[in-house]
């Protein structure tokens, strides 16, 4: 479980800075921003499983990946990232596809937020991180919620990454509570213990979403008061 909490607590971190990157970027009035957009969603639309093999043998390889040449370029070492940082390499990957679901998540919170409190702002000297930080993500709450909420159940069942990227390894780096239930049925054939497992991994989600839900239904209720 503790591999597992890594994995959700760093990827959902990642997709929120991520997110909340692409999502300010986009929402500005640039040209093509509708392409743009659609662009910015294509890693969450591909399949896991290609996403992760792109990831492997064409930016993270340790011979021929874009990021070590760019390392080796500049006169750095290059790094066989699967095998010295196994955990934080899936858990950079699966941020990636989810970044854009974040992205939308908070676009459209944004869109929301009306333009005179903007400008009442902008009229008190506020910067623009200011504004952001001060007036905006007290708005944006429900958003980030919903896609904390959304991202937590989603990435705990994260499979395919870790099946195509490092099979679980180095040794038990990357053995999530998914993955080990996998192995525990198909390798080892322990059903019994692989479906005990399967069962604990439903509860938790079904635990940590009726937190959240609760939270958030308590808080709007104070509003509401």
């Amino acid at each position: 479980m503790g591999n597992t909490l890594q994995l959700v607590v760093g990827a959902i971190i990642l997709a929120l800075v991520g997110g909340t990157i692409l999502a300010l970027l986009l929402n500005r009035r640039i040209r093509g921003r509708s392409v743009l957009r659609a662009l910015a969603t294509v890693p969450f639309l591909v399949t896991p499983s290609v996403m992760a093999l792109i990831w492997k043998n064409l930016f993270l390889s340790p011979s021929s990946g874009l990021v070590n040449w760019v390392l080796t370029s500049i006169g750095l070492r290059a790094v066989p990232w699967f095998s010295v940082l196994p955990l934080q390499s899936v858990t950079f990957i699966v941020a990636w596809e989810w970044a854009p679901f974040v992205m939308l998540v908070i676009l459209a919170g944004l869109q929301s937020v009306p333009n005179e409190v903007l400008e009442a702002a902008k009229v008190d000297g506020a910067n623009a991180f200011m504004t952001f930080w001060r007036v905006v993500f007290p708005l944006l709450r429900k958003p980030y919620e919903i896609a904390i909420l959304f991202g937590t159940i989603f990435i705990f069942q994260t499979f395919g990454e870790i099946y195509v990227t490092t099979a679980g390894g180095p040794g038990l780096a990357t053995n999530t509570l998914p993955y080990y239930t996998y192995r525990t049925a198909l390798s080892s054939f322990q059903i019994g213990q692989a479906a005990t497992l399967g069962v604990i991994g439903v509860i938790v989600a079904i635990l940590v979403a009726r937190g959240m839900l609760r939270l958030m239904t308590e808080r709007a209720t104070s509003e509401r008061i």
